[in-house]
């Protein structure tokens, strides 16, 4: 009996060990930079910037083939990787990055649609933002993403650049509970730009909820004298679901240094066919006909 006791002690204890063994491992974890480009801008004059204006390019890297993606943070960088700015003359005017067989959330029937899933964007204040634990973009080994880039060059010689993203990224095999992106934009479904005063302007655009549930991440974007953009839910007396405030350069209004972003678990939940209103508010000097309004969510659907 005192031998059949150690065999079943030692029996039982194989057992635990294991089942502890068997345990998932903690999140995996990595971040993977990815370059887009090069891309040579021509030099500016004393009034105008070199340009390359809204290039579309088709098919481009992804980070991995097949894995849930938790943060983004993009920067413009030169060829050796060093980060670039307006005060060598290149300037990031927007990256829109699109996944061509999902369909858009509000746009997705229109012509703009074609492009696919609107699921990152960044200006020159490159936002970067990181979703909470547990959640995460979803990329399928048979995706197939397309870049928009539109960028300046203030320097009077040629610049040659690269869109640089990084990005955070989890194994395919782990729970991540999936995000839906929604881009919500002043000019929606078109070139994204729209006319403001002179003055003070709080410009409004509605959106009738069609991605119910649980919004985790919003960022937001505008131009130079932007004060703020901000959704709010309207079915709900105006209940604020997020503000993103701009930082502009004291020296020079005409640049946004920052937005804010809001993330949470949530930060605020939508349901089918309430209206969240979109504000895009500036404070500028003169009236101008190419300023932008946009707030990117990331939504847990219900």
């Amino acid at each position: 009996m005192k031998r059949f006791a150690v065999v079943a002690g030692l029996a039982v204890a194989m057992v635990l060990v294991g089942f502890a063994s068997a345990q998932p491992a903690q999140a995996a974890t990595s971040t993977k930079v990815v370059r887009y480009g090069p891309f040579t801008i021509p030099g500016g004059t004393a009034t105008d910037p070199g340009m390359i204006h809204n290039r579309l390019l088709f098919g481009v890297a992804r980070p991995c083939v097949d894995c849930h993606i938790t943060g983004f943070e993009p920067d413009l960088v030169d060829q050796n990787g060093a980060s670039v700015n307006m005060d060598s003359g290149p300037m990031l005017h927007h990256m829109v990055l699109t996944s061509q067989w999902r369909r858009d959330a509000t746009c997705g029937s229109s012509w703009l649609g074609l492009a696919g899933e609107r699921f990152f964007a960044a200006g020159n204040e490159r936002t970067k933002v990181a979703f909470p634990a547990g959640y995460g973009y979803r990329v399928r080994y048979y995706d197939s993403w397309n870049l928009l880039v539109d960028l300046m060059n203030h320097a009077a010689t040629s610049k040659t650049v690269y869109v640089q993203v990084t990005f955070t990224i989890r194994p395919s095999w782990e729970s991540v509970k999936r995000l839906k992106p929604v881009w919500l934009d002043i000019d929606q479904c078109g070139d994204s730009e729209y006319a403001i005063p002179a003055g003070f302007s709080d410009t409004h655009w509605n959106w009738n909820v069609n991605v119910p549930g649980r919004i985790v991440a919003m960022i937001g974007h505008l131009h130079g004298h932007g004060v703020a953009i901000e959704a709010t839910n309207e079915s709900r007396g105006g209940e604020l679901i997020c503000r993103s405030d701009a930082t502009l350069d004291p020296m020079d209004p005409h640049r946004v240094l920052s937005m804010e972003t809001c993330v949470g678990d949530p930060v605020a939940t939508v349901a089918s066919g309430e209206v969240v209103r979109l504000h895009s508010m500036y404070q500028s000097s003169h009236p101008a006909d190419d300023v932008m309004g946009i707030m990117l969510g990331y939504i847990h659907p219900a």
